[in-house]
């Protein structure tokens, strides 16, 4: 150790100096802040090293008991006494000058701040204390410093602080928000956080703390960084809690969950509302006590998973006192997080908080007494207010510090001043020169980042290294996390400073190295392909390799990351690229998953401008991946000219390849309520498959030919092509080899049987078909086919389940850019909430849905159900109206004719309300025209419940008795919830003919019905 007994601590006259004597101290004692910790556990004292940076680098007095730690670990433990006699001295000064002075006493203020008084913020709209004096140090920390979990002075955010209590309150008496912090950057919101966060803990409340970061798009990144470390230290019990299913799906999100469970369920891209649904339960669990609080900051940089988890918190709060608070940038948030964020504001749920510049006089309360008048001012009108650049600005000397710096310095960023540049540049150029290549070691790495890697990346030892953290700690660029070898960047501003410094060459390299080091280490593919994609050099085998097997490790949760990587070995491959179809069908189909469709079509387009002609199958897949996009888009008549325009190529196309363009303007044709035309190119489709004698390919046609014919009112055609359908889907006849290519036959095959009253079976076609799309990845019919499931549930009555299929088609449209998936799920749930007796809720997801849609089809649907729903809250003008419009005319040649008798039925009620009983009869006699011809007893009910409705008030015996023979209809259609409606219209013409007996027995079987089935309402 040096020579420490030429140190005086009586010199020091104020508390900045006696804090300066400590760092002479240290100095002379030759120790790093590791081997003080370590000294200091030696000698039984508890003297953390970050705690010690902390009391380094402020200018108030430390706590006794850590002041006699430090000094003892220094080695000179013998003048104990001595150093705690001069910090008290420096108190009894401090307090003596306050007594003659105004404002509020120093020694108040310099005791409160010591011991993490929580009564700290500044409410005060006057400057703190009396005329400040020059500083005896300017080491002002870029962000307020604070131990852990205590923050100190707020100055200024009083009515924020207020507010952000109350939503405490309101949290722990089950009112929920969002809470949003916007601001530049440096205003504040990150030191508001971990304000939060410490009241949050006072509260009791589980607290969770994360970010996203700038340079990486980490998938789920900010959740990993708030719930990877709790996670890695979960009791093994977690599995009982939160079920080993959604314990699975975690695995693929979380790396301390990984390896937890033997299996793993497999999810498909579009699922990924199952995985945000096991966020949710295991956030439930994790705040089972008193509530949590999940504070995420940065979200400006936030990835698209991290940014549609919070949406779907946002739409479906854990069950618990909940706080969810984000921190962002509005000018750089991704407008999806916008849009998210405004929904949540337009439904009441966000509360906002908009940070603006500190007054003159909270920014004077933050520099602190020891920065005189005119330097504040001048501090103050340079930063505009702004606490980071304020303290930035401080920490640098002369007048310098208040202009911006002329040297050419790489800019930070377009919202940084070249003066706040200056500063961070200057502070980084103070480092010694092994700091300086640590640190951009670890910039390099991430944010946060492991000393072990830093250490490799950087080429030095890692004594070296131990030895430039303990620098770069003690200069408060980088801080411990209390995580094992894990620290963060002071600020990201920090961290950006650094890269932007760095030369591109040393950057590539320096990923290079770490691409090798994760490589040794045996990490994922998806560990290795940030590094990678930064240092590969085009054609490199195995970085490309790393980055497919990326994209494909990443498509179930993060599809647009894996789009990102797929693009990443696209550009590595260069010219040979179109030689590559699957990488670009690769690309395609995750933009897509991700929701974004039109990105989807210029890749593909850009594709099969690639592909040469000779490449019959690479085109017929490309021009089949284009359709689908387009129809999911809702562009029917672009999607039928594209196919079209194929088939002009037949002549070059093996029959397989035709057979499935044939088969895709069948099913776009449908989708356009073209029935007609389906049923056209479903024949030539039939012509091919058979003569090629391809199983899986007449199957598919078949049930495609099934739904078509049965749409046109071909019933015995219809019938006919399902059973052959039904025989090619059979367990003997299913090759599991080509399961994905079945998924058009179950999803054709499970609508064609509600057409024709098979709703089991239906719906034993629509879980297997979700079955195969788990199974296969493909998900671009997910919320057809769960559309499907809810509404044959719905026919059977089986309303709890409706409503689960019915939320998850939400869910899954909710993941994707276009309008026709979504408007389809909102007509379904739509649908099971007017059963339920929500009708104002059925307004308006119907609404909802036809603004999205338009002309759609899920508008049409939408459309249709409105129509439903405005008869019931007592418009039945506005019924007349939708439903008219959705059918395309009076002849409602827009639905499919099997089921045109319940919308004419419709219209029938809807008139019999408006007491026009002429009208009323008219599409009574139109249902009846329309049940006859399909044989079905459900549409048979429809047709005699029509005639009851509008016969109702002018012959109501004979009504009583149409109304009881629908209800029998119904029966044998396995339709409970209309039979139980039925039976409510005979009651009603029952009382009325005088039969009170008659009339309450069919009410209390209509009200039995009801109950069981879980219906509060009537349609």
């Amino acid at each position: 150790m040096g020579n420490l007994g030429e140190l005086s601590p009586y010199e020091a006259r104020d508390a900045a100096g006696f804090v300066e004597s400590m760092q002479q101290l240290k100095k002379r004692s030759g120790l790093t802040y590791r081997a003080l910790e370590e000294q200091a556990a030696r000698n039984g004292d508890v003297l953390a090293r970050s705690t010690l940076a902390d009391i380094l680098r402020r200018t108030s007095l430390p706590h006794p008991d850590l002041l006699a730690a430090f000094v003892r670990a220094c080695g000179d433990g013998h003048r104990v006494g001595a150093w705690l006699d001069a910090g008290n001295q420096v108190r009894r000064r401090l307090a003596e000058e306050a007594d003659s002075a105004p404002g509020p006493s120093p020694q108040r203020l310099d005791q409160r701040t010591q011991t993490g008084d929580p009564a700290l913020v500044h409410t005060s709209r006057e400057p703190l204390g009396p005329e400040p004096v020059v500083p005896r140090s300017t080491a002002v920390p870029l962000l307020p410093s604070a131990r852990p979990g205590t923050i100190r002075l707020l100055h200024g955010r009083t009515a924020e602080t207020r507010t952000l209590s109350r939503i405490l309150d309101d949290a722990a008496n089950g009112t929920q928000h969002i809470t949003v912090l916007s601001g530049e950057p440096g205003i504040g919101k990150s030191h508001l956080l971990r304000w939060l966060e410490q009241q949050a803990r006072t509260r009791n409340f589980a607290v969770l703390v994360g970010r996203s970061t700038e340079f990486e798009r980490v998938p789920y990144g900010a959740f990993v960084d708030a719930l990877d470390d709790a996670l890695s230290v979960a009791d093994q019990a977690l599995p009982e809690k939160i079920g080993s299913a959604a314990l699975d799906l975690l695995q693929a999100v979380f790396p301390a969950l990984s390896g937890r469970t033997a299996g793993g369920e497999r999810t498909m891209p579009a699922e990924r509302f199952r995985v945000h649904r096991a966020v949710r339960a295991l956030l439930e669990v994790l705040g089972s006590g008193a509530g949590l609080a999940l504070l995420l900051d940065d979200l400006h940089w936030a990835d698209q998973g991290t940014i549609e988890l919070v949406d779907h918190l946002v739409r479906h709060p854990p069950a618990l006192p909940f706080v969810l608070a984000i921190a962002h940038r509005p000018r750089q948030t991704s407008a999806r997080l916008t849009a998210s964020l405004a929904r949540a504001e337009a439904s009441g749920l966000l509360v906002g908080l908009e940070l603006g510049p500190l007054s003159p006089a909270h920014a004077a309360g933050l520099l602190g007494v020891e920065v005189s008048g005119w330097r504040r001012d001048l501090l103050y009108a340079a930063s505009g207010g702004n606490p980071l650049y304020l303290q930035a600005l401080a920490r640098r000397s002369g007048a310098e510090a208040l202009a911006p710096r002329c040297d050419g310095a790489t800019a930070v960023g377009d919202d940084i001043p070249a003066s706040i540049r200056g500063a961070l540049l200057e502070e980084l150029e103070g480092a010694s020169p092994l700091a300086r290549a640590v640190i951009r070691a670890a910039a390099v790495l991430g944010d946060p980042f492991e000393a072990e890697l830093a250490a490799a990346v950087a080429q030095r030892g890692e004594e070296d290294v131990a030895a430039a953290l303990d620098e770069l700690v003690e200069r408060d660029l980088v801080r411990e996390t209390g995580r094992g070898s894990r620290l963060i960047f002071r600020h990201p501003l920090v961290r950006s400073t650094v890269l932007h410094q760095t030369g591109a060459g040393w950057r590539r390299a320096a990923h290079a190295r770490a691409a090798g080091q994760l490589a040794a280490r045996g990490a994922e593919p998806t560990v290795q392909a940030l590094h990678v994609a930064k240092s590969a050099r085009p054609g490199d085998p195995r970085a490309i390799a790393v980055l497919t097997a990326a994209a494909h490790q990443m498509l179930p949760v993060a599809p647009a990351t894996a789009a990102h990587w797929t693009a990443e070995a696209l550009r590595l491959l260069g010219p040979d690229a179109s030689r590559h179809p699957d990488l670009w069908l690769l690309q395609a189909h995750a933009l897509c998953t991700a929701g974004h469709l039109h990105k989807s079509l210029d890749v593909l387009d850009e594709a099969h401008s690639l592909l040469p002609p000779e490449a019959h199958r690479d085109r017929a897949r490309t021009v089949e991946a284009l359709a689908t996009a387009q129809r999911l888009l809702g562009r029917y008549h672009e999607a039928t000219a594209l196919l079209e325009q194929e088939t002009l190529r037949c002549n070059d196309l093996p029959s397989a390849l035709t057979t499935a363009l044939y088969g895709q303007l069948a099913a776009v044709r449908l989708c356009a309520r073209d029935f007609t035309g389906a049923t056209v190119w479903g024949v030539r489709a039939m012509r091919l498959a058979e003569a090629s004698g391809d199983p899986v390919q007449t199957t598919v046609i078949n049930s495609l030919l099934a739904l078509a014919y049965t749409s046109v009112g071909d019933m015995r055609q219809g019938g006919s092509h399902l059973s052959l359908a039904h025989q090619g889907l059979g367990t003997s006849a299913f090759d599991e080899r080509r399961a994905g290519e079945y998924l058009d036959a179950l999803l054709a095959a499970g609508w064609a049987n509600i057409l024709q009253e098979r709703f089991e079976e239906a719906l034993r076609h629509f879980d297997r078909g979700l079955a195969v799309s788990r199974r296969t990845s493909h998900s671009h019919l997910l919320t057809d086919l769960l559309t499907g499931a809810a509404y044959a549930s719905l026919w059977l009555g089986r309303l709890e389940q409706a409503g689960r299929y019915a939320e998850d088609a939400m869910d899954a449209a909710a993941l994707t850019a276009s309008a026709e998936p979504r408007s389809m799920a909102l007509a379904v749930n739509a649908a099971v909430t007017l059963w339920a007796g929500n009708f104002t809720t059925a307004l308006e997801d119907c609404e909802k849905a036809m603004a999205e849609a338009g002309d759609a089809v899920g508008g049409s649907l939408a459309l249709a159900m409105l129509g439903q729903a405005r008869l019931l809250d007592g418009d039945p003008a506005g019924c007349v109206r939708a439903v008219l419009r959705a059918g395309g005319g009076p002849d409602l040649a827009e639905f499919e004719a099997s089921v045109r008798a319940l919308w004419f039925r419709l219209l029938a009620a809807a008139e019999a309300a408006r007491a026009d009983t002429r009208a009323a009869a008219h599409w009574a006699d139109r249902a009846a025209a329309a049940a006859a011809p399909t044989g079905l007893r459900g549409q048979k009910g429809f047709a005699l419940l029509a005639w009851a409705e509008a016969h109702l008030t002018v012959s109501p015996g004979p009504a009583g008795q149409a109304a009881l023979n629908a209800s029998y209809a119904f029966h044998d259609a396995r339709m409970p919830l209309y039979e139980a409606l039925a039976r409510t219209t005979a009651a009603t013409a029952l009382t009325t003919t005088g039969q009170p007996t008659a009339a309450a027995a069919e009410a209390q079987h209509a009200a039995a019905l009801f109950s069981r089935y879980g219906a509060l309402s009537s349609p």
